[in-house]
Protein backbone atom coordinates (compact mmCIF):
# COMPACT_ATOMS: atom_id res chain seq x y z
CA UNK A 1 0.00 0.00 0.00
CA UNK A 2 1.10 3.61 -0.39
CA UNK A 3 3.09 4.93 2.51
CA UNK A 4 3.05 8.57 3.53
CA UNK A 5 6.47 10.13 3.96
CA UNK A 6 5.35 11.64 7.27
CA UNK A 7 4.90 8.15 8.74
CA UNK A 8 8.65 7.88 9.32
CA UNK A 9 9.17 11.41 10.61
CA UNK A 10 10.16 11.99 14.21
CA UNK A 11 7.20 12.30 16.57
CA UNK A 12 8.80 11.78 19.97
CA UNK A 13 11.82 13.72 21.20
CA UNK A 14 14.85 12.35 23.00
CA UNK A 15 13.66 14.11 26.16
CA UNK A 16 10.25 12.46 25.95
CA UNK A 17 11.84 9.03 25.49
CA UNK A 18 14.13 9.59 28.47
CA UNK A 19 11.25 10.80 30.65
CA UNK A 20 9.09 7.81 29.65
CA UNK A 21 11.77 5.28 30.57
CA UNK A 22 12.59 7.16 33.77
CA UNK A 23 8.95 6.85 34.85
CA UNK A 24 7.79 3.54 33.37
CA UNK A 25 10.85 1.63 32.17
CA UNK A 26 10.80 -0.55 35.27
CA UNK A 27 7.66 -2.24 33.88
CA UNK A 28 9.73 -3.87 31.14
CA UNK A 29 12.34 -5.11 33.59
CA UNK A 30 9.75 -6.55 35.94
CA UNK A 31 7.75 -8.32 33.20
CA UNK A 32 10.30 -9.22 30.54
CA UNK A 33 13.50 -9.65 32.55
CA UNK A 34 16.73 -7.83 33.25
CA UNK A 35 17.83 -7.23 29.66
CA UNK A 36 14.73 -5.14 28.80
CA UNK A 37 14.48 -6.37 25.25
CA UNK A 38 12.91 -9.05 23.07
CA UNK A 39 13.59 -12.73 23.80
CA UNK A 40 14.83 -15.17 21.17
CA UNK A 41 11.96 -17.60 21.65
CA UNK A 42 12.41 -19.10 18.20
CA UNK A 43 15.89 -19.15 16.63
CA UNK A 44 15.49 -17.62 13.14
CA UNK A 45 16.79 -20.72 11.30
CA UNK A 46 14.78 -23.27 13.30
CA UNK A 47 11.12 -24.33 12.93
CA UNK A 48 8.64 -22.65 15.26
CA UNK A 49 7.40 -25.08 17.96
CA UNK A 50 3.73 -25.93 17.88
CA UNK A 51 3.46 -25.69 21.66
CA UNK A 52 5.64 -24.55 24.53
CA UNK A 53 5.75 -23.84 28.24
CA UNK A 54 6.21 -20.06 28.32
CA UNK A 55 7.21 -20.03 31.98
CA UNK A 56 10.03 -22.51 31.34
CA UNK A 57 11.30 -20.64 28.30
CA UNK A 58 11.06 -17.07 29.56
CA UNK A 59 14.06 -17.21 31.88
CA UNK A 60 16.32 -18.31 29.00
CA UNK A 61 14.90 -16.40 26.05
CA UNK A 62 16.57 -13.02 26.58
CA UNK A 63 20.02 -14.47 27.19
CA UNK A 64 19.62 -16.69 24.12
CA UNK A 65 18.63 -13.61 22.12
CA UNK A 66 21.64 -11.64 23.39
CA UNK A 67 23.97 -14.54 22.65
CA UNK A 68 22.64 -14.72 19.09
CA UNK A 69 23.26 -10.99 18.63
CA UNK A 70 26.79 -11.31 20.00
CA UNK A 71 27.60 -14.18 17.63
CA UNK A 72 26.19 -12.23 14.70
CA UNK A 73 27.99 -8.96 15.49
CA UNK A 74 31.11 -11.03 16.26
CA UNK A 75 33.44 -8.30 17.55
CA UNK A 76 37.15 -9.09 17.58
CA UNK A 77 39.35 -8.99 20.72
CA UNK A 78 40.41 -5.48 21.67
CA UNK A 79 37.72 -3.72 19.65
CA UNK A 80 35.56 -0.83 20.89
CA UNK A 81 31.82 -1.48 20.68
CA UNK A 82 29.09 1.16 21.02
CA UNK A 83 25.72 0.05 22.45
CA UNK A 84 23.35 2.77 21.19
CA UNK A 85 20.28 2.83 23.42
CA UNK A 86 21.77 0.45 25.99
CA UNK A 87 18.82 0.30 28.40
CA UNK A 88 19.81 -0.98 31.82
CA UNK A 89 23.09 -2.43 30.59
CA UNK A 90 22.46 -6.17 30.80
CA UNK A 91 23.12 -6.78 27.10
CA UNK A 92 26.39 -4.82 27.16
CA UNK A 93 27.47 -6.67 30.30
CA UNK A 94 26.88 -10.04 28.66
CA UNK A 95 28.91 -8.89 25.67
CA UNK A 96 32.00 -7.96 27.71
CA UNK A 97 31.68 -11.17 29.70
CA UNK A 98 31.81 -13.23 26.52
CA UNK A 99 34.24 -11.23 24.39
CA UNK A 100 37.47 -9.42 25.17
CA UNK A 101 36.17 -6.04 24.01
CA UNK A 102 35.54 -2.58 25.42
CA UNK A 103 31.87 -1.54 25.43
CA UNK A 104 30.38 1.93 25.82
CA UNK A 105 26.60 2.11 26.33
CA UNK A 106 24.52 5.25 25.92
CA UNK A 107 20.91 6.09 26.80
CA UNK A 108 18.86 9.26 27.26
CA UNK A 109 17.32 7.79 30.43
CA UNK A 110 19.18 8.85 33.57
CA UNK A 111 17.48 6.09 35.56
CA UNK A 112 18.57 3.40 33.10
CA UNK A 113 22.17 4.62 33.13
CA UNK A 114 22.17 4.65 36.95
CA UNK A 115 21.07 0.99 36.95
CA UNK A 116 23.59 0.11 34.24
CA UNK A 117 26.46 1.72 36.14
CA UNK A 118 25.59 -0.25 39.27
CA UNK A 119 25.55 -3.41 37.17
CA UNK A 120 28.96 -2.56 35.71
CA UNK A 121 30.40 -1.83 39.16
CA UNK A 122 29.13 -5.14 40.55
CA UNK A 123 29.73 -7.50 37.65
CA UNK A 124 31.65 -5.82 34.83
CA UNK A 125 35.31 -6.39 34.00
CA UNK A 126 37.33 -3.42 35.24
CA UNK A 127 37.84 -0.72 32.64
CA UNK A 128 35.96 -2.43 29.81
CA UNK A 129 32.35 -1.36 30.43
CA UNK A 130 31.21 2.27 30.49
CA UNK A 131 27.73 3.80 30.52
CA UNK A 132 26.89 7.43 29.76
CA UNK A 133 23.79 9.58 29.44
CA UNK A 134 23.94 10.71 25.81
CA UNK A 135 21.66 11.46 22.88
CA UNK A 136 22.22 9.02 20.00
CA UNK A 137 21.44 11.82 17.55
CA UNK A 138 24.31 13.91 18.99
CA UNK A 139 26.91 11.42 20.17
CA UNK A 140 29.76 12.92 22.24
CA UNK A 141 32.46 10.86 20.49
CA UNK A 142 35.10 11.57 17.88
CA UNK A 143 34.79 10.51 14.26
CA UNK A 144 35.73 6.88 13.48
CA UNK A 145 36.29 5.98 17.15
CA UNK A 146 34.38 2.65 17.32
CA UNK A 147 34.94 -0.70 15.62
CA UNK A 148 31.29 -1.82 15.65
CA UNK A 149 27.94 -0.90 17.17
CA UNK A 150 24.34 -1.98 17.58
CA UNK A 151 20.86 -0.57 18.03
CA UNK A 152 19.06 -3.29 20.02
CA UNK A 153 15.40 -2.24 19.55
CA UNK A 154 16.36 1.39 20.18
CA UNK A 155 16.41 3.06 16.75
CA UNK A 156 12.60 3.37 16.92
CA UNK A 157 13.00 5.93 19.72
CA UNK A 158 15.11 8.23 17.57
CA UNK A 159 15.11 10.29 14.43
CA UNK A 160 16.27 7.35 12.36
CA UNK A 161 18.15 9.37 9.76
CA UNK A 162 20.07 11.41 12.35
CA UNK A 163 20.88 8.40 14.54
CA UNK A 164 22.16 6.34 11.60
CA UNK A 165 24.21 9.31 10.39
CA UNK A 166 25.78 9.63 13.85
CA UNK A 167 26.52 5.90 13.91
CA UNK A 168 28.18 6.28 10.51
CA UNK A 169 30.26 9.19 11.82
CA UNK A 170 31.63 7.43 14.90
CA UNK A 171 32.24 4.05 13.21
CA UNK A 172 35.51 3.22 11.50
CA UNK A 173 35.54 2.23 7.81
CA UNK A 174 34.69 -1.45 7.53
CA UNK A 175 32.82 -1.44 10.87
CA UNK A 176 29.68 -3.50 11.39
CA UNK A 177 26.38 -2.05 12.60
CA UNK A 178 23.51 -4.21 13.83
CA UNK A 179 19.97 -2.83 13.83
CA UNK A 180 16.91 -4.48 15.40
CA UNK A 181 13.94 -2.72 13.82
CA UNK A 182 10.24 -3.13 13.05
CA UNK A 183 8.76 -2.22 9.67
CA UNK A 184 5.13 -1.71 8.70
CA UNK A 185 3.56 -3.92 6.06
CA UNK A 186 0.23 -2.07 5.77
CA UNK A 187 -1.10 1.43 6.36
CA UNK A 188 -1.77 2.16 10.02
CA UNK A 189 -4.94 3.85 11.22
CA UNK A 190 -4.60 6.97 13.39
CA UNK A 191 -5.40 4.94 16.52
CA UNK A 192 -2.80 2.33 15.58
CA UNK A 193 -0.18 5.03 15.07
CA UNK A 194 -0.87 6.36 18.55
CA UNK A 195 0.06 2.93 19.99
CA UNK A 196 3.72 3.39 19.10
CA UNK A 197 4.02 6.84 20.65
CA UNK A 198 2.00 6.32 23.84
CA UNK A 199 2.82 2.72 24.75
CA UNK A 200 6.34 2.35 23.40
CA UNK A 201 7.53 6.00 23.34
CA UNK A 202 8.49 5.14 19.77
CA UNK A 203 8.09 6.54 16.29
CA UNK A 204 5.99 4.81 13.65
CA UNK A 205 8.09 2.18 11.84
CA UNK A 206 9.06 2.70 8.21
CA UNK A 207 8.22 0.29 5.43
CA UNK A 208 10.97 -2.17 4.55
CA UNK A 209 11.77 -0.34 1.27
CA UNK A 210 11.95 2.95 3.17
CA UNK A 211 14.28 1.39 5.72
CA UNK A 212 16.60 0.07 3.02
CA UNK A 213 16.50 3.44 1.29
CA UNK A 214 17.49 5.18 4.52
CA UNK A 215 20.33 2.72 5.10
CA UNK A 216 21.62 3.19 1.55
CA UNK A 217 21.37 7.00 1.70
CA UNK A 218 23.38 6.96 4.94
CA UNK A 219 26.04 4.92 3.17
CA UNK A 220 25.77 1.52 4.86
CA UNK A 221 25.72 -1.75 2.95
CA UNK A 222 23.23 -4.42 4.06
CA UNK A 223 24.93 -7.77 4.65
CA UNK A 224 22.19 -9.83 6.28
CA UNK A 225 18.51 -9.65 7.20
CA UNK A 226 16.76 -12.04 9.60
CA UNK A 227 13.05 -12.11 10.40
CA UNK A 228 12.53 -12.28 14.18
CA UNK A 229 8.82 -11.38 14.15
CA UNK A 230 7.65 -14.49 16.01
CA UNK A 231 9.96 -13.62 18.89
CA UNK A 232 8.51 -10.13 19.25
CA UNK A 233 4.95 -11.51 19.25
CA UNK A 234 5.82 -14.02 21.97
CA UNK A 235 7.55 -11.33 24.02
CA UNK A 236 4.37 -9.23 23.85
CA UNK A 237 2.45 -12.21 25.25
CA UNK A 238 4.85 -12.41 28.18
CA UNK A 239 4.57 -8.66 28.76
CA UNK A 240 0.77 -8.96 28.91
CA UNK A 241 0.92 -11.88 31.35
CA UNK A 242 3.39 -10.01 33.56
CA UNK A 243 1.20 -6.89 33.65
CA UNK A 244 -1.87 -8.94 34.59
CA UNK A 245 -0.02 -10.83 37.31
CA UNK A 246 1.44 -7.66 38.87
CA UNK A 247 -1.54 -5.42 38.25
CA UNK A 248 -1.91 -4.20 41.85
CA UNK A 249 1.82 -3.64 42.31
CA UNK A 250 2.11 -1.69 39.06
CA UNK A 251 -0.96 0.40 39.87
CA UNK A 252 0.64 1.48 43.13
CA UNK A 253 3.99 2.25 41.51
CA UNK A 254 2.97 3.80 38.19
CA UNK A 255 -0.62 4.90 38.72
CA UNK A 256 -3.81 2.93 38.16
CA UNK A 257 -4.89 4.96 35.11
CA UNK A 258 -1.65 4.21 33.26
CA UNK A 259 -1.64 0.52 34.19
CA UNK A 260 -5.32 -0.06 33.37
CA UNK A 261 -4.87 1.75 30.07
CA UNK A 262 -1.86 -0.38 29.22
CA UNK A 263 -3.60 -3.64 30.12
CA UNK A 264 -6.67 -2.69 28.11
CA UNK A 265 -4.54 -1.78 25.12
CA UNK A 266 -2.17 -4.77 25.08
CA UNK A 267 -4.42 -7.07 22.98
CA UNK A 268 -4.81 -4.31 20.42
CA UNK A 269 -1.08 -3.63 20.45
CA UNK A 270 -0.28 -7.28 19.79
CA UNK A 271 -2.84 -7.38 16.98
CA UNK A 272 -1.22 -4.38 15.28
CA UNK A 273 2.26 -5.88 15.64
CA UNK A 274 1.21 -9.27 14.27
CA UNK A 275 -1.00 -8.04 11.42
CA UNK A 276 0.79 -4.92 10.23
CA UNK A 277 4.48 -5.14 11.14
CA UNK A 278 7.49 -7.38 10.80
CA UNK A 279 10.52 -7.35 13.09
CA UNK A 280 14.01 -7.77 11.64
CA UNK A 281 17.65 -8.00 12.57
CA UNK A 282 19.70 -6.19 9.91
CA UNK A 283 23.47 -6.52 9.77
CA UNK A 284 25.01 -3.49 8.06
CA UNK A 285 28.54 -2.46 7.25
CA UNK A 286 30.27 0.86 6.69
CA UNK A 287 32.35 0.34 3.53
CA UNK A 288 36.09 0.81 3.54
CA UNK A 289 37.50 3.72 1.62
Amino acid sequence: MPHDAKDSQLQVTAGEVGDWYDKFGEIYRLTLGESVHCGLWFPPDAPVPQSMDVAAMSSEAQDRYTDYLIRTLDPEPGQRVLDIGCGTGRTALRLVQQRDVEVTGVSVSKEQIAVARRLADEHGPAGRLTFEVADAMRLPYEDESFDCAWFVESLCHMDRAKALAEAWRVLKPGAGLMVLESVVTDRLTPSERVVFETVFAANVPPTLPDFFDLVARTGFHTLELKDLSANLAMTMNVLALGCYDRRAEFAERFGSDFVEGMIAGLPRIREVLVRKTRFFMAMLRKPTR
